[in-house]
């Protein structure tokens, strides 16, 4: 019985520290609105509490309570775990982004709701 609880314990701690944990994405700048102008759009990527780099990231845009269509932003690599894009948004208010990021081929995907402000 003993030995059965070892290897049970065992066979999670492997599992635990080969799990891979799940990546976290965050708003660090929400882009502001002002007619025309474009403004940049900083993403922190963390995992394990540690920023993660090499990434490609992709984020499509859409307004929550109203269509303005939707719109995408390539996101740069700036070191640390920080991304920037650059996107003109039509409107102030509340927005949501399905941010896709690729690593070594392996792709997930989180939303982050965000809210922004005039400029």
């Amino acid at each position: 019985m003993k030995r059965l609880i070892g290897i049970m314990l065992l066979i999670g701690f492997v599992l635990v520290g080969c799990g891979g944990g799940k990546m976290d994405v965050t708003v660090e700048e929400p882009p502001k609105y002002e007619d025309g102008v474009a403004y940049p759009f900083v993403l922190s990527v963390t995992e394990a509490d540690e920023g993660v780099t090499d990434l490609e990231i992709i984020a499509t845009l859409e307004m929550a309570r109203m269509d303005h269509g939707i719109i995408e932003v390539v996101f740069e690599d700036l070191g640390g775990g920080t991304y920037e894009g650059e996107v003109e948004l039509p409107m102030a208010g509340e927005w949501i982004a399905e941010v896709v990021v690729t690593k070594d081929g392996k792709t997930f995907d989180e939303t982050v709701v965000f809210d922004v402000d005039e400029g």
